[in-house]
């Protein structure tokens, strides 16, 4: 029997979700989404930084619509009480087994209900942003106001002092 299922499965995919085309100088390999990232899992995170969590997928289209918003964070915020803050941007793709089960324990954690267990999503501070809607209404507002200073370090991790 001939191995026709990849093949099958990629123009499925690349009907119902158009941005994950083909380039022509690679026709069996999607175009796959990756976020500018400036931090990594693992990373010491100071406590005066702003830290950001974004779980997202590298084959969503709703995350790539994202990427612009997701981009042009400024590297830091000035405060309300006049200080400055390094925005930190830890991005989590939920597809990736190491994260996946992170998320997932991040979900439990928190008692996120399964209809909002989506991708995109921010954790910022105590608010967990589902959806685009969402994420463009809120996130610009919660890193000026300082939440990002409350995000809770994933995995029992501790923030270090300055």
């Amino acid at each position: 029997m001939p191995k026709i299922w990849p093949t099958i499965r990629l123009d499925y995919i690349n009907r119902l979700i158009p941005q994950l085309r083909t380039s022509s100088e690679s026709e069996d390999k999607p175009i796959l989404y990756t976020p500018k990232s400036n931090s990594k899992y693992g990373d010491s995170i100071s406590t005066s930084d702003s830290l950001i969590y974004y779980f997202y997928k590298d084959y969503c289209s709703y995350c790539a619509e994202l990427e612009p918003l997701i981009s042009g964070l400024p590297d830091q915020v000035t405060l309300p009480d006049g200080s400055t803050s390094k925005i930190r941007l830890l991005c989590l793709n939920k597809v990736e087994d190491n994260y996946e089960k992170i998320i997932t324990d991040f979900y439990e954690e928190h008692s996120i209900p399964d209809d909002q267990r989506y991708v995109p999503a921010i954790v910022i501070g105590n608010k967990y942003l589902c959806l685009k809607d969402a994420i463009e209404d809120q996130l610009m507002n919660s890193i000026v106001a300082g939440e990002g200073l409350q995000t809770e370090m994933l995995e029992g991790a501790q923030r270090v002092s300055d």
